[in-house]
């Protein structure tokens, strides 16, 4: 990208305006080389630290996810309550791992 401006400025000193109203930051890694962080409205939409990609919720998605696991967790339970008694004594994996729903 440095090249193709035909600048010698450092990348980590860039902003740099996205289309959808982001913005592209480049970081400099310990390791060497960049990381790079894609930011909308205060939010880490996409984020690089060499170690692999990350990325936050925004607070509306945040709000949709807690919508979406109140009527999931409303059903499932409604469904198993209404089996017979050796399902129901199943133990339940999923409720009793908050760890589980952070790495899906």
């Amino acid at each position: 990208m440095e090249q193709a401006e035909g600048k010698n400025q450092n990348l980590a000193d860039k902003q740099i305006a996205l289309a959808g109203g982001g913005t592209l930051k480049f970081t400099i890694l310990t390791s060497g080389g960049y990381g790079v962080q894609i930011q909308s409205q205060g939010v880490n939409v996409l984020l690089n630290t060499g170690a692999g990609w990350g990325y936050e919720m925004t607070p509306v998605e945040l709000t949709k996810k807690d919508e979406f696991y109140s009527i999931y967790w409303k059903e499932y339970n409604a469904v198993k309550n209404g089996m017979n008694s050796e399902l129901k004594e199943l133990p339940d994996y999923l409720e009793k791992r908050p760890v589980f729903e952070a790495k899906a």
